[in-house]
């Protein structure tokens, strides 16, 4: 979609912002738009920005989670640490070592996730949500068993894991034990 050149250069009519002391309605073009996150360019039509080098999105978790977390009103951020008592009674393995977490509160659920300064996990992360701290706590706790347990039955059953996997595992296997 093109837009026409303007017969006459002296009143080019504009759209964009307007102010609300702005009778004219001359207003400022979007390209001058000081929150807008692109580069407007008159007369060109693409849907793809030619510096994306990605070629697609999923509507997996993590963006579902990102999408949450962004479009919600998040009231504070806070530090709290998992403790062995986080640990539900069916997990598998518990916490052995008090693992720092970032709690977000985004006023309609609570997300959990490890500290990325303290355990650096390789991958992509997501938050755990819940309705209070420590069931998000709790759920986290149970998501770190399981990955451990997954890992373990991955790097048993003949398989050789990937070096990312491997250092998740061995990390997590510092900071968590069997349930006896």
């Amino acid at each position: 979609m093109t837009t026409p050149d303007p017969a006459d250069e002296t009143r080019a009519e504009r759209y964009g912002l307007r102010a609300p002391d702005d009778p004219g309605g001359e207003g400022r073009p979007l390209a001058e738009d000081i929150s807008l996150p692109v580069a407007v360019t008159p007369n060109t039509n693409a849907a793809r920005p030619a510096e994306w080098t990605w070629g697609r999105t999923s509507t997996s978790q993590p963006n579902a989670a990102t999408f949450h977390i962004n479009h919600s009103d998040v009231t504070r951020v806070f530090t709290d640490v998992l403790t062995p008592e986080d640990s539900p009674p069916e997990a598998p393995f518990v916490v052995s070592r008090e693992i720092p977490v970032v709690i977000i509160d985004s006023l309609d659920q609570y997300w959990a996730g490890e500290s990325r300064h303290a355990l650096p996990l390789n991958g992509l992360r997501v938050p755990i949500a819940a309705d209070t701290v420590a069931e998000a706590k709790q759920k986290l706790a149970a998501d770190l068993a399981a990955q451990v347990r997954l890992l373990l039955l991955l790097s048993t059953g003949g398989m050789e894991l990937a070096p990312e996997l491997q250092a998740n595992f061995l990390m997590l296997s510092e900071v968590l034990t069997r349930r006896q």
